[in-house]
């Protein structure tokens, strides 16, 4: 997976809409393969506009990684941003990530739909709780 930085070098790069749209649908290919077995009620999010599952383990170091997969493109590729801002830190670290800043920063929320933010606030809400 990419890191944060090259997130914001990759979505620099993107001049309008369409092109942060195909930006998006490469991430979403770019997720790990998420087994059918994790596709259970207790891993999925609700609220989001298509469905959405996530699981996450925290490391020995502390860290959390998390997985997960949607039926939606757009959404799959949300989702690989969040992963990769969430990836690899503390419970605190993630409970201190402003997401949605990240998201304007990166040029994406503007054009999302309504229903689409609020399945991303649910995503986020989700990896926050994970070091609860």
């Amino acid at each position: 997976m990419l890191s944060q930085q090259t997130l914001f070098e990759l979505f620099s790069k993107q001049h309008n809409w369409q092109d942060r749209y195909r930006q998006l649908i490469a991430l979403a290919k770019q997720l790990p393969d998420f087994p059918d077995l994790k596709k259970i009620e207790s891993n999925q999010i609700y609220g989001c506009e298509n469905r959405v599952w996530l699981t996450n383990e925290k490391q020995l170091d502390n860290t959390f990684t998390f997985q997960g997969d949607s039926e939606g493109r757009i959404v799959k590729g949300l989702l690989a941003i969040l992963i990769i801002i969430a990836n690899h830190k503390t419970a605190e670290q993630i409970k201190a990530i402003d997401f949605l800043a990240i998201l304007k920063q990166l040029k994406i929320t503007d054009e999302l739909s309504l229903s689409r933010q609020q399945g991303i606030e649910k995503i986020i809400e989700s990896i926050k709780l994970a070091g609860s």
